[in-house]
């Protein structure tokens, strides 16, 4: 009897394996993720070629990943059994204070050389464009290092600085905006999701007087549109897919404009006369409320009468800034280049704006491998 209660812990392991195995064959293949937000691997095309070079057994790889069985619920046991014993990170993630999720930066992750090319190309492209329009760049920091205080002790983040003071060397002076002071004078209120790695609307309300501060006699006024509207309270956001766990649901709040906007969405797809599309709070994707998500090309009238074109040169944290921004030009065209198969240069002369906007988290545009293609 003791002998086979020896081969027990075995015998359960192989059970486990098997079953998951046999699951894992029957189960037929997902390929979206809701609690991650993302496309997940198929099955990788097979040759000898993707296998001598690799191709094959990596992607194959996360091919096993994402497809395992029950995958959402392996990964909250394993982020709940990792804070039972005592780590403070789980999957790329910090818990941080106040039930904030904080994505980890180190130098590994980032590519020096492509940030350096990144920054070097955005320095052309302001050069360029600062010969017909007024150029800003605004580049707006994680919520790891805007939020460094909440982090566990002895936690490391990349320092952004390092990023910041080579942008600095190469743009003119009067071009960056300085959103990371304003951003930490007001780190204790609700300036980033605690579930999501994008700053919130109220954040986004402070990189708009930002960005109008640095305008100088701009048309904008951050104080009359300090009022937001709640429209969802159970937002769980990108930090939470990939550890599963949270201590608060976050809450997601707009701006609405006095007067009816316009939008054209990508070059005539549709055409809509609100910001938001509502129908996203009711699925996992809340923040794709803002534009319905990541548009290639947005075209927006209906503010100021003052023959101004503004046009922003974006990522996803333009998202919910760009409602302040509407109204204080008479056209705004918003250009997402990733999902954009057109150049900068094209783009410039087709809708030669007045002022123009570059405007992109850090930590993503030192990561972006296209950003450097399309300029």
């Amino acid at each position: 009897m003791k002998r086979l209660s020896r081969f027990l812990p075995v015998a359960v392991f192989f059970i486990m394996l098997l079953t998951g195995m046999a699951a894992g064959i029957l189960q037929k293949d997902k390929t979206y993720s809701s609690t991650e937000n993302r496309t997940l691997q198929q099955f990788p095309k097979l040759n000898v070629k993707r296998v001598l070079n690799g191709k094959f057994q990596k992607k194959y790889e996360t091919y096993l990943a994402d497809q395992f069985p029950e995958r959402d619920s392996w990964v909250k046991l394993q982020s709940i059994t990792e804070r039972v014993f005592g780590k403070t990170e789980s999957n790329g993630v910090y818990f941080g204070k106040k039930g904030y999720l904080l994505e980890k930066y180190t130098e590994e992750d980032i590519d020096n050389k492509l940030a350096g090319k990144n920054i070097n190309i955005l320095g052309k492209f302001v050069k360029e464009a600062s010969k017909t329009a007024d150029v800003k760049v605004m580049m707006v920091p994680s919520k790891t290092f805007v939020l460094k205080d909440y982090m566990p002790a002895f936690a490391e983040t990349y320092d952004e600085n390092i990023f910041y003071n080579k942008l600095e060397k190469k743009l003119p002076d009067n071009v960056i905006v300085d959103v990371y002071g304003i951003l930490r004078e007001h780190r204790d209120e609700d300036i980033f999701y605690r579930t999501d790695h994008h700053w919130t609307t109220h954040g986004a309300w402070y990189g708009y007087g930002a960005y109008i501060k640095a305008c100088g006699t701009g048309p904008g006024n951050a104080e009359a549109k300090k009022d937001l509207k709640t429209v969802s309270k159970s937002f769980l956001g990108t930090s939470y897919s990939k550890v599963n766990m949270y201590s608060r649901e976050d809450e997601i709040n707009i701006y609405e404009p006095v007067n009816e906007m316009t939008v054209v969405y990508n070059l005539g797809e549709k055409t809509e006369n609100t910001f938001y599309q509502t129908g996203f709070l009711e699925k996992k994707d809340k923040y794709s409320v803002f534009f319905g998500g990541n548009q290639a090309l947005l075209e927006i009238s209906g503010g100021v009468k003052n023959k101004k074109t503004l046009f922003i040169v974006k990522d996803s944290f333009a998202n919910c800034i760009i409602p302040f921004l509407a109204e204080d030009y008479e056209k705004v065209v918003v250009a997402d280049m990733r999902h954009l198969n057109a150049g900068m240069t094209m783009l410039l002369r087709k809708y030669n704006p007045t002022d123009v906007l570059v405007l992109y988290n850090t930590i993503q545009f030192m990561q972006d491998k296209d950003f450097a293609l399309k300029f």
